[in-house]
């Protein structure tokens, strides 16, 4: 029987040699202003305790906590955990870092918030799995509090890319990189290729995610048991129309219902 291969993101090489090209300088500097964007279109208050899963090195956990809220932040890497707890600590912010896989990960009634930004969101082969991290979000989610997540809609990539395939080369910081994408029939998976060139070495990686449709995400949220489930193409609330980039989700988890008085 051929042994089972392991999934991409568990590969830490793929993070540690890919850093830059994974989160650019431009990206990283741009993290403030999209906390500040999601503080917004959450409705965000000082003091708030805020989930953020896939966390990284902290990019955008870092800088709720600058901003006053209450921060955890999960991920699997423990290099990247290790870093971001590091900074808290250095800055004095009240944030806390855990190594765990968000299909594990819950605190039950712990979070006014949880984001799941960047494209964090359906790394897995089995969309099961996408169920079990929104439930463990219902699970750790206050009732009343909302989850943010981000992820390339499927509609935006029927536009973009309607051969199903692409390929393109840039450089960046000293690097040539020739990425190759293809996306399955049914537009519900994408893989990626990159071919790194770095004088003369040169190295390859691969990655994939699910691919979700806005009807497709509002189903999967439902199901999961939120509601007031809501779409937008970017982070300013930008409606997710034809003119959208990305498909963004806001769910609610539902409130305690209030006992009527006898």
């Amino acid at each position: 029987m051929p042994e089972e291969k392991q999934e991409w993101f568990l590969d830490r090489n793929y993070w540690r040699e890919n850093r830059s090209l994974i989160w650019s300088k431009k990206l990283t500097e741009s993290s403030g202003k999209a906390v500040d964007r999601v503080v917004k279109l959450l409705d965000m208050k000082e003091g708030d305790s805020v989930l953020d899963l896939a966390c990284g090195f902290g990019r955008h956990s870092l800088e709720f906590a600058v901003r006053g809220f209450r921060v955890t932040g999960v991920d699997l890497n423990r290099e990247l955990i290790d870093e971001a707890g590091e900074k808290a600590r250095s800055q004095g912010l009240d944030a806390v870092f855990v190594l765990a896989d968000m299909r594990d990960f819950a605190e039950q009634d712990s979070f006014d918030h949880i984001v799941i930004l960047y494209n964090s969101f359906g790394y897995f082969r089995d969309p099961r799995d996408d169920m079990r991290v929104l439930r463990n979000c219902l699970t750790s989610l206050l009732p009343g509090g909302r989850l943010l997540t981000g992820v390339v809609g499927r509609e935006v990539l029927q536009r973009s890319m309607p051969s199903r395939s692409s390929r393109y080369w840039r450089e960046e910081g000293g690097l040539t990189v020739l990425e190759e994408s293809t996306v399955d029939e049914d537009f519900s998976w994408i893989d990626n290729r990159w071919i790194v060139l770095e004088g003369a070495r040169r190295r390859n990686c691969e990655y994939g995610m699910r691919i979700y449709s806005e009807e497709g995400m509002r189903d999967l949220m439902r199901r999961a048991g939120f509601d007031e489930i809501c779409a937008y193409g970017d982070l300013s609330g930008a409606p997710y129309d034809e003119e959208a980039h990305h498909l963004l989700t806001v769910a609610r988890k539902p409130p305690v219902p209030e006992t009527g008085r006898k």
